[in-house]
């Protein structure tokens, strides 16, 4: 695994501090909930199918929702695996995307440890 930390809290601090509401910050843990696994299916069929164009583009929106909710390693795995679709190396991204069902649960976590539900 990377070096990189899970969760960069900061981002939803920050969105707190802004004055949003903590149910805001539930609600986005929720929509990670559901959208994320959908993502991820969505990558491994384009994997599956060898296509590199629609693994760029899921690896790319995957990436970039991660890290908008500061979840910086998962962020990171996406990222390698949207470089190696836009060279060409999708064997190369589909190993990395064995590692995402781990970096989900690695994430879920993280997130529920830094913003629990009252």
């Amino acid at each position: 695994m990377s070096d990189l930390p899970v969760l960069d809290p900061r981002l939803l601090h920050d969105l707190l501090g802004f004055g949003a509401p903590l149910g805001l910050v539930q609600e986005l843990l929720t929509l990670f909930q559901e959208d994320v696994p959908v993502r991820i299916a969505a990558l491994r069929m384009a994997l599956g199918s060898l296509d590199a164009e629609q693994t760029l583009q899921e690896a790319h929106q995957l990436k970039g929702s991660l890290a908008n909710m500061g979840l910086v390693r998962f962020a990171d795995v996406a990222a390698h695996i949207e470089v190696h679709a836009r060279e060409g190396h999708l064997e190369q991204a589909a190993g990395l995307a064995e590692s995402l069902p781990a970096a989900y649960e690695e994430a879920l976590l993280a997130l529920k440890e830094a913003f629990p539900r009252d």
